[in-house]
């Protein structure tokens, strides 16, 4: 499930290598596609914490499209950029991927470096090499407008928690950020997730919200200080984990070992939220305030407003990213696209139960009225209304691969089948069970696209 919560009490999106030394491997060695200039120069900082990171090496990557978590392309070539003395950096004529539809994914890595709020101990200026910062910038043909960058841990979690089911590597996962190639509007919008957490141009809370949106910003400072008290360390005698480093990656392992830098502990904590929730905040930090005082799991939610949610129900997602909700508490049916921002909401004759979304992209509503509505993607009503065949105050309804509707009946204890265009699946519905089913409330539908009643006792 993914760790990244759109919550309104009810919206849910929620659920890799470091070139640096001791970590093996080359920022600079990944395949390249054609480049395509897309800006005069790009520049920004890079802080850890409240002060900067100096002589971080930086590289500009091109999400992959050939499966999820499949390669990125380094972007940069040799000589990388790295942070100059206040964190600062600049690099000129960066340049996206070839694609003329300008619908690229990029994002910006920075490992390594001097932390400068770290104890510098005897040396100048000892380095981290265990430190990754990223921060989502978006699609390639909007980078012209993006005029400052300032990178840090805020950034880092807004990445890692929108990005994390399209990541993967039991370490340096930054290199492995990618989605299939019939789910790109997946990762598009998760890219747009992350800039609703953090301003890319300050790298604070939050980012550009929809209206009516409320971040939940004491979830994010509180996993941000997790990061914190690892990149704001030294490295031990050769290379080794600080201790706070070495307290972070050994309760955020990866599948086959601990990880050996940031962004990949991030990631493995966004994947399993709430694993070692207490062993991680050991060594908790409290640059950025406020933090949730006791924490059960590290999630992060957006709350959303509008649309007329009163006592919402039930919740599904079509495919394009919009979210449907069942609101008991009046007569209608919300709906927000896939970036959180109310629609107008569709008013039914009865209280709205469950929500189930067809092939077409099409959503069915059971209601209290004993009819199952159908709504299109506009929030429309559709001429296509189902009753009769048993529909007693239904609840829960699923829709199987071939578009026949199941619903649960509360009223009757019995579960109704319909075929796409409103008839009757078969002379067995409505199914009792042979009696079995009691008090049903939910329904979905299995791999052998056979029915499964939920709350059936």
């Amino acid at each position: 499930m993914r760790s990244f919560v759109r919550k309104n009490a009810v919206l849910l999106l929620a659920a890799s290598a470091v070139a640096v030394a001791g970590c093996g491997g080359s920022m600079s060695s990944l395949p390249t596609k054609t480049p395509v200039p897309v800006a005069a120069q790009m520049k920004g900082e890079a802080f850890g914490g409240q002060q900067p990171v100096t002589n971080m090496t930086l590289q500009l990557y091109d999400a992959g499209a050939t499966g999820y978590g499949s390669s990125a392309t380094g972007l940069l070539t040799d000589p990388l950029p790295q942070t100059g003395s206040n964190g600062q950096f600049s690099f000129a004529n960066p340049s996206c991927a070839s694609d003329p539809s300008n619908k690229d994914q990029i994002y910006l890595v920075g490992t390594g470096g001097d932390p400068m709020a770290a104890p510098q101990g005897t040396g100048p200026n000892p380095a981290n090499s265990h430190l990754a910062l990223m921060v989502a910038l978006g699609a390639c043909g909007n980078l012209n407008n993006i005029a400052h960058i300032h990178m840090n841990e805020l950034t880092t979690v807004a990445a890692v928690w929108a990005l994390a089911p399209f990541m993967s590597g039991n370490t340096q996962a930054f290199q492995n950020v990618g989605t299939s190639s019939t789910n790109i509007t997946g990762l598009q919008m998760a890219f747009a997730a992350a800039g609703e957490v953090t301003n890319i141009s300050t790298g604070a809370l939050p980012g550009t919200l929809p209206a009516g949106a409320v971040l939940q910003q004491d979830e994010v400072n509180t996993v941000a200080d997790l990061l914190e008290a690892c990149i704001n360390s030294i490295d031990g005698s050769g290379n080794s984990a600080s201790a706070n480093c070495t307290n972070l990656f050994s309760n955020a392992p990866s599948q086959s070992g601990d990880p050996v830098d940031t962004i990949t502990a991030a990631m493995n904590i966004a994947q399993n939220p709430a694993r070692n929730v207490g062993l991680l905040l050991t060594s908790n930090t409290a640059t950025f305030q406020p933090v949730v005082p006791s924490p059960t799991a590290f999630l992060i939610a957006i709350q959303y407003t509008g649309s007329g949610l009163a006592a919402p129900t039930a919740i599904a997602a079509d495919q394009s990213g919009q979210i449907w909700v069942t609101n008991s508490g009046v007569n209608a049916v919300s709906r927000f696209d896939n970036l959180g921002n109310a629609q107008a909401a569709t008013s039914l004759a009865g209280a709205p139960g469950g929500v189930a979304i067809d092939t077409n992209g099409n959503a069915w509503v059971t209601a209290s009225d004993n009819t199952v509505y159908e709504v299109n993607s506009s929030g429309m009503l559709t001429a296509t209304t189902l009753t009769g065949n048993g529909l007693n105050l239904p609840t829960g309804i699923a829709i199987d691969p071939n578009n026949n509707i199941w619903v649960v009946n509360s009223g009757a204890n019995t579960v109704s089948a319909f075929t796409s265009a409103g008839a009757a699946l078969n002379v067995n519905s409505p199914y009792n069970g042979g009696g079995s089913i009691a008090s049903p409330t939910a329904i979905a539908i299995n791999g052998n696209a056979n029915a499964n009643c939920g709350d059936c006792h």
